[in-house]
């Protein structure tokens, strides 16, 4: 019997020791384990609901210029990195003919505006010289008519009057001569028959008459040419007409004028317009980024590209799942892979209406643009975007890493008054990644464990004794 207490004194204190022992060792380690947990806090937070993808950085317009027409180039004004304004020249052919060109247009012009001006406006000189010639065509003309009426009057007069008076007077006489000696026109003399002197009489005296009567037949018909006066009067139409002409321009006059100062302006403009293409004007303030071709060289050769930086923007590909939340005027969030500590703001613009598929996925093109900034972003650096669908603001937060899960139930430990992890229940919300939103039984500012909490010291302590557990759980 005593021997058995000896023994039993003899367990309780052993195991007391041991007791005494592991639940120092436990203490120690549970220091331990705590210094190395990481804690964190319920904070308060604004969270957006974001869409994210990557793109480059455009300028705001990119052109190459060159020239429209051939030549010899003779200035090359810029290189690449030059500042340039709308309107500087940038570079120019040889101009020496076409600059030719340009003044023969504008004398052909000119002289076609002053035709023009003459035909709707004659010159008062013009008209007066025109109507001195009207006037000297028509005392012409007058003249030329009481000429012939006269003349005309007088030779009718004498050559079918006395002329022809005469003549038949002498015929008449001649044939009564005749008749009152007897018919037979012939006589003998000296044994021969001669015609009678009476008959050779009447012979003459018919001639005469009937020459008489033709030169009055000629005369008269000499009486009815009037070319002379015909003459005098189409020299006074023409000037009648030349001075209609002058005063009352026909509509096809004007319009002929019309045309032919139309037509003189626009090879005036054609003109001028071959010189413009002699030069490479910038057509907005830029940046030269290349410049190809050399003086002396062919203008064909040439090219320049300008990029306009007085703003930016970023194309972005968005999943067909996510585009129709997608909006214009959604705000944008823009970071740089070479500038790690810049982020420059933006607003969705445009949205592709129909979506490109590479290896069957569907993509839209989102364009952001860039709000002004003092960032040293270059052409073409890589970004990350994230466009924000909708904000929560000053919601409560906790760090990623502090949630868990079993299952379809979120929670997170929360570090109770012994510094051990309380688990509280919880409904997620929107997150950046880093901070998520949380809503549940939890205050502002309350310590949580940040990964899996230390075990408690009853898991920790205990430890068996001849197959016994003492202490613990």
């Amino acid at each position: 019997m005593r021997r058995r207490l000896i023994v039993g004194i003899v367990l309780v204190l052993v195991v007391g020791a041991i007791v005494v022992i592991s639940n120092n060792q436990n203490n120690a380690s549970q220091a331990a384990a705590l210094a190395n947990v990481q804690t964190g806090r319920v904070l308060p937070a604004t969270l957006s609901l974001v869409v994210e993808s990557s793109g480059s950085v455009i300028p705001e317009s990119s052109v190459t210029l060159a020239f429209d027409t051939n030549g010899t180039v003779s200035t090359l004004n810029v290189h690449p990195g030059d500042q340039v304004k709308a309107g500087d020249v940038l570079a120019q052919l040889d101009t020496t003919d076409l600059e030719r060109q340009v003044a023969m247009q504008e004398q052909s012009y000119l002289i076609q505006q002053v035709t023009y001006s003459m035909t709707v406006e004659p010159d008062p000189d013009e008209i007066a010289a025109a109507q001195s010639a009207l006037n000297n065509a028509a005392t012409a003309y007058d003249l030329a008519q009481q000429r012939h009426d006269a003349t005309s009057a007088q030779q009718v007069s004498q050559s079918c009057g006395e002329d022809l008076d005469n003549a038949k007077r002498t015929y008449n006489d001649a044939l009564n001569a005749y008749n009152n000696l007897f018919n037979d026109y012939r006589i003998v003399v000296r044994g021969r028959a001669e015609i009678s002197p009476e008959k050779a009489r009447l012979d003459r005296a018919e001639a005469s008459y009937n020459l008489a009567l033709a030169s009055c037949d000629l005369t008269k018909i000499d009486a009815s040419d009037n070319s002379s006066v015909m003459s005098a009067f189409a020299q006074y139409e023409n000037a009648r007409v030349a001075l209609d002409k002058l005063v009352n321009p026909t509509e096809l006059t004007l319009a002929s004028a019309q045309t032919q100062l139309d037509n003189a302006k626009q090879s005036l403009e054609q003109a001028r317009q071959q010189l413009e293409k002699a030069q490479v004007v910038a057509p907005f303030d830029g940046v030269v980024t290349q410049v190809s071709g050399t003086v002396g060289g062919p203008g064909s050769g040439t090219s320049i590209e300008l990029v306009d930086v007085s703003r930016y923007h970023v194309d972005v590909l968005v999943d067909e799942t996510e585009i129709a939340q997608v909006q214009i005027g959604q705000r944008a969030e823009v970071e740089f892979d070479a500038l790690p500590d810049v982020t420059v703001t933006g607003e969705v613009s445009h949205i592709d209406p129909a979506g490109t598929v590479s290896q069957g996925v569907v993509n839209y093109k989102v364009r952001v643009d860039l709000d002004p900034n003092d960032a040293a972003m270059r052409i073409d650096m890589t970004t990350s975007v994230r466009i924000i669908l909708d904000t929560h603001e000053r919601v409560l937060a906790v760090p990623g890493g502090a949630l868990r899960s079993d299952g379809n139930v979120y929670y997170v430990n929360v570090v109770d008054e012994n510094g051990q992890p309380k688990r509280v229940d919880l409904t997620t919300g929107y997150t950046d990644g880093d901070l998520t939103e949380v809503s549940g039984d939890l205050q502002l500012g309350e310590a949580i464990f940040v990964g899996e909490p230390p075990e408690t010291q009853q898991q920790q302590s205990g430890f068996n004794l001849f197959g016994l557990r003492i202490g613990g759980r």
